[in-house]
């Protein structure tokens, strides 16, 4: 139930934004991995450009989704069911993880190393993470809507937590994401050996984008 909603409240974004921001720093012939890829909006945004994608996803309403998302628009792309605490067993050049998916982990640590250790030599890691002061900005957070669906959305924090509460009709759903200072990804990047690595800003205000080189 809540990846369909998760794809109607997903629907409004600006893909296309995102993907002439990170553009410098893909090239036309690699093997882009889309980890956590969702419902599958960024994944049609790359094959509709002609790059070689692949998709994971820890969540198989959410695959289901994205693979109808993508053969109703004749594009092909392999997806699989994945979870990014556990090793990957192929590489690739690389890995975009976008739309706070590393904000989904508690510890994040093993994540970066399986997403390192799956990238060929140069190869790059491009996610986005929520900025620190989100957490204040989102404490006591209130949203009520009637479209695209009917739906009440409140955020509270605790500690170095969101926890969101979705409620649709006799549905609900919670969902728990994690916000550390930027510091924090920076050293584990760092003590994993990455190099090159660049902040940037983009199109969501809200976050940090982060390019960090094997």
């Amino acid at each position: 139930m809540f990846a369909h909603v998760y794809d109607l409240l997903m629907s409004d974004i600006e893909y296309h934004d995102l993907l002439t921001l990170i553009k410098p720093y893909i090239n036309q012939n690699d093997l882009i991995l889309d980890a956590g890829c969702g419902s599958g909006y960024f994944l049609k945004e790359l094959l509709l450009e002609d790059y070689y994608a692949i998709g994971i996803d820890n969540d198989d309403e959410m695959l289901s989704i994205a693979h109808d998302r993508l053969t109703s628009s004749n594009l092909n792309a392999n997806l699989y069911h994945h979870d990014l605490r556990d090793p990957l067993a192929a590489q690739v050049d690389v890995i975009v993880s976008l739309f706070d998916v590393m904000n989904y982990f508690k510890g994040i640590k093993t994540v970066f190393k399986n997403l390192y250790l799956s990238l060929y030599d140069n190869g790059r890691f491009i996610f986005d993470v929520y900025k620190y002061d989100v957490l204040d900005i989102y404490d006591g957070y209130e949203e009520k809507e009637d479209e695209p669906i009917a739906y009440e959305w409140k955020i509270n924090r605790k500690d170095q937590k969101l926890i969101h509460q979705i409620n649709l009709d006799d549905y609900e759903h919670k969902v728990i994401q994690y916000v550390m200072p930027l510091d924090y990804y920076l050293n584990i990047l760092k003590d994993l050996k990455f190099k090159d690595i660049k902040v940037i800003d983009g199109p969501d205000e809200r976050k940090h984008y982060i390019i960090a080189t094997k």
